[in-house]
């Protein structure tokens, strides 16, 4: 009996396709070396967007899910900066940074690049340029080395009591 029950299935179960074996499923792309993979949001900024997973390099300080970038395209790794300000007599302070860069969907760069970011104009360098800047900017800071050196020295600014403040005030002297 129990040989009838399948003999009358056997036409249909010959129509159900088999489930691949493992010579023909792909295995996963590995992770370079240096990467790991991480949640990047996608989608537009009125909308949740989708989450993916992204490789990114170890050096890379991005939250990508907290970015939101609207296209895969926009993602961008960036390491850690490293700032210096440039403080004018007067108005606001010019800051410089550099960091390590690389926008994995450009066609215009190949890997990581040395960013400069100069009051938010930003350039970016590959390895033999970016040597070439720092040699550039040690030279620089040699001249202004030797120029504040012929410089008179500071003279301390003359300290004056809270009391002797207070008088000249009710002499009406010049404070």
């Amino acid at each position: 009996m129990a040989q009838s029950a399948i003999s009358q299935h056997a036409a249909a179960l010959a129509g159900i396709p088999s489930q691949p074996t493992a010579a023909t499923v792909r295995p996963l792309a590995a992770v370079k070396p240096g990467y790991r993979l991480v949640p990047a949001r996608i989608g537009r900024s009125t909308d949740e967007g989708v989450t993916v997973h992204i490789p990114c390099p170890s050096w890379c300080i991005v939250d990508h899910v907290a970015e939101h970038s609207v296209f895969l395209e926009d993602i961008n790794h960036q390491g850690q900066r490293v700032a210096m300000n440039f403080a004018p007599s007067r108005g606001d302070r010019v800051p410089v940074e550099v960091y390590v860069s690389e926008w994995p969907a450009s066609r215009e760069e190949d890997g990581p690049s040395l960013a400069v970011d100069l009051d938010y104009e930003v350039a970016t360098y590959g390895r033999t340029a970016a040597l070439s800047l720092a040699d550039q900017l040690v030279a620089f800071a040699a001249d202004v080395r030797r120029l504040a050196q012929t410089l008179p020295d500071d003279a301390p600014a003359p300290i004056r009591s809270q009391a002797d403040e207070a008088l000249r005030r009710v002499r009406g002297e010049a404070v």
